[in-house]
C-alpha cells in the first residue's frame, strides 16, 4: 500500500473516531487522548494530520455536512411541503445512523460549526416557492390566514433538533418515542401535512 494511501486511511480513521467522540461527549467533553484511543493511532499520527482539536472539529463538520448532503440527495425528489417533509425525515434518518451527522449537529448546537446552513436555507426557499405557487393558483389574498414559510421552517428545525436528541439518547427517550421513532415521526409529520402546507400571506410573494 502506498504511503499516501495509508496516510489518507489513517486520517479518515481519526475523523471517524472524532465524530463518535464529539457526538457522544460534545466539544468540551472530548479529548485528543480519547480520540487517539478510539482511532487506535498514536498522538503523533493525530497531530500530523490535525494541529488542534478545533481543526479536527472542522474536519468532522465537513464530513457531517457531506454525509448530510448525500442523505438528502438520496431521497426521492419532491416539491413543496412534501419535499420539505422528505428533507426532515432524511435528516432524522441520517442523525440516527451516521455519527458524523450527529457530531456536526451537536457541534453546531454548541457553537462550533454551521451544520444547519447546509440544509435549512434550502428548506425555507422551497417552502416559500411552494407557498407563492399555491397563492397564485388559488387566488388567495393577503387577508388570508395561515402559517408562513418561516414559521414552518422554524417548526421543522425544532423537529430536527428533537430528532438529534432522540438519536443521541435513544434508550432514555424510548418511553416517549417508542421502539420505532423514525416510523412514528414520519406518520405524525405526514398527518400534519395538510395543515402545515396551507398557504398564508408572505412578503416573498410580493403581496
Amino acid at each position: 500500500m502506498a504511503r499516501q494511501e495509508r496516510a489518507e486511511q489513517t486520517r479518515q480513521r481519526i475523523v471517524e473516531a472524532a465524530a463518535s467522540e464529539f457526538a457522544g461527549h460534545g466539544y468540551d467533553g472530548t479529548s485528543l487522548h480519547g480520540i487517539v484511543r478510539t482511532a487506535g493511532v498514536t498522538m503523533g499520527a493525530l497531530t500530523f494530520h490535525f494541529r488542534s482539536k478545533s481543526a479536527l472539529a472542522d474536519a468532522v463538520q465537513e464530513s457531517g455536512a457531506a454525509a448530510t448532503r448525500a442523505a438528502l440527495d438520496a431521497t426521492a425528489p419532491a416539491t413543496g411541503f412534501q419535499g420539505a417533509l422528505e428533507t426532515v425525515l432524511a435528516l432524522a434518518g441520517a442523525l440516527r445512523t451516521t455519527p458524523s451527522v450527529r457530531a456536526a449537529a451537536r457541534l453546531t448546537r454548541e457553537g462550533h460549526g454551521g451544520w444547519y446552513d447546509c440544509w435549512a436555507p434550502g428548506l425555507r426557499d422551497a417552502l416559500e416557492r411552494s407557498w407563492c405557487e399555491q397563492r397564485a393558483d388559488s387566488g388567495l389574498t393577503p387577508a388570508d390566514s395561515g402559517l408562513t414559510p418561516l414559521a414552518v421552517t422554524t417548526l421543522l428545525a425544532h423537529v430536527v433538533l428533537g430528532a438529534e436528541a432522540a438519536a443521541s439518547t435513544p434508550e432514555a427517550l424510548r418511553p416517549v418515542t417508542g421502539d420505532a421513532p423514525g416510523e412514528n415521526l414520519a406518520q405524525a409529520l405526514r398527518a400534519l401535512g395538510p395543515l402545515l402546507s396551507r398557504p398564508a400571506d408572505t412578503e416573498a410573494c410580493g403581496a
